[in-house]
């Protein structure tokens, strides 16, 4: 009689993309995977096939989960899409509980690693890059539409900057850079300058013709 089934896939696969992500493919060993999954290399193999299988996989399950989690929680749900960036942003530069150092982004940090020359890991990873693109397209394009943005911004070139930013930032966090918060600040300060209320713009005004009529 078989023996049953300790954990299933989506199980597997939660804790084998944590481990990745917190020490990167490159470093984790099959005997680092035996550990964590609880489970010994062959009946890895048997599930999975492959090491790189495994990582593949591992990112997609990251992709939807975490990623497609904050994008959910921070630029689906959120009404003003400015403050959405600002969440999505800030959220992922936050250490994960109990650690001090932010982890960064697994799609970030698996593109640079030589695990990623396999092309499962490659089409994985770049499937998650597209997701965070288009998620903060789709958002810039709010904001724009919405008038929160410069005149005459154009929302494509907004998107690609913030993406190339968010990239930078994912390294510059896992590499315990600081002062990311106030980075996040200023960034999207530029991108979509804040709005100033109507009295103190009429506020500002008065000054000046009060100063005019000196």
């Amino acid at each position: 009689m078989p023996r049953p089934v300790k954990y299933d896939d989506t199980d597997l696969l939660d804790r084998s993309y944590d481990l990745l992500w917190r020490d990167g493919c490159d470093s984790v060993s099959i005997r680092d995977l035996e550990r964590a999954l609880d489970l010994k290399a062959p009946s890895i193999y048997r599930r999975f096939h492959s090491r790189h299988e495994l990582i593949a996989r591992s990112v997609d399950r990251y992709t939807g989960r975490v990623v497609g989690g904050r994008i959910r929680r921070h630029l689906d749900a959120t009404v003003d899409p400015v403050v959405g960036l600002r969440a999505f942003f800030t959220s992922a530069i936050e250490p994960a509980p109990g650690e001090s150092v932010p982890r960064g982004c697994l799609l970030t940090l698996t593109a640079g690693q030589a695990a990623c020359d396999h092309p499962g890991v490659r089409g994985a990873v770049d499937s998650g890059l597209v997701s965070v693109e288009a998620a903060l397209r789709a958002q810039v394009h709010r904001a724009v539409g919405s008038g929160r943005a410069a005149p005459g911004a154009d929302p494509e070139a907004l998107a690609t900057a913030l993406f190339v930013a968010f990239e930078g930032l994912m390294v510059l966090a896992r590499s315990g850079h600081s002062g990311l918060d106030g980075a996040v600040e200023q960034l999207l300060d530029a991108c979509f300058p804040p709005v100033r209320s109507a009295v103190s713009t009429r506020s500002a005004t008065a000054r000046r013709e009060d100063h005019d009529h000196e």
